[in-house]
């Protein structure tokens, strides 16, 4: 759990194509926060995918093919170095797996030796407020041999994200 932060949604275990990705502590890097936003407006806002740097530090450049967000779009996006001194831009593509209007957004990563899986969660308090999380969990080869900088950029990724979704409260 990212500190600071709510604990993290529970419910069913985000899944892809294949299944869910079995895990162990320090899997899944997961937090959620409380926001002054009705859930619809953030949902919003989350749909506008090439809008995502605007309000989410981690991301550089964001865009989804067709223009949509749904079901089976692939996503393309490039985050941001985990700190400003490293000289980097790290490029991802995902299929979405699970897409809940007003609940959740799922992606998964799959590439030799690395399978993650990303999920997004949503949900109403009440009318004026909402709640927000990030869950995240991998596996393969390529995510073990390099889990050190995995874990932390997972752990970036879901700090960033919800101290995003935050500002987006504030006037």
């Amino acid at each position: 759990m990212i500190p600071d932060q709510s604990p993290p949604f529970s419910g069913p275990i985000p899944h892809g194509r294949r299944g869910a990705i079995p895990h162990a502590p320090p899997l899944p890097i997961a937090g959620s926060t409380e926001l002054e936003l009705p859930v619809e407006r953030l949902w919003d806002v989350f749909l506008d995918v090439p809008g995502w740097p605007r309000w989410n530090p981690c991301i550089w450049r964001s865009g989804v093919r067709g223009g949509e967000l749904r079901d089976g779009a692939t996503l393309i996006w490039a985050f941001n170095p985990i700190q400003r001194r490293y000289l980097y831009k790290l490029p991802a593509m995902a299929e979405i797996v699970e897409f809940q209007p007003y609940d959740r957004i799922t992606w998964e990563v799959r590439m030799p030796g690395f399978h993650a899986l990303h999920s997004y969660r949503f949900a109403a308090i009440d009318e004026r407020r909402c709640r927000f999380g990030s869950w995240e969990v991998a596996e393969g080869p390529a995510y073990r041999g390099l889990r050190r900088f995995w874990d932390a950029h997972f752990r970036y990724v879901c700090r960033e994200s919800l101290a995003g979704a935050g500002a987006l409260a504030r006037p």
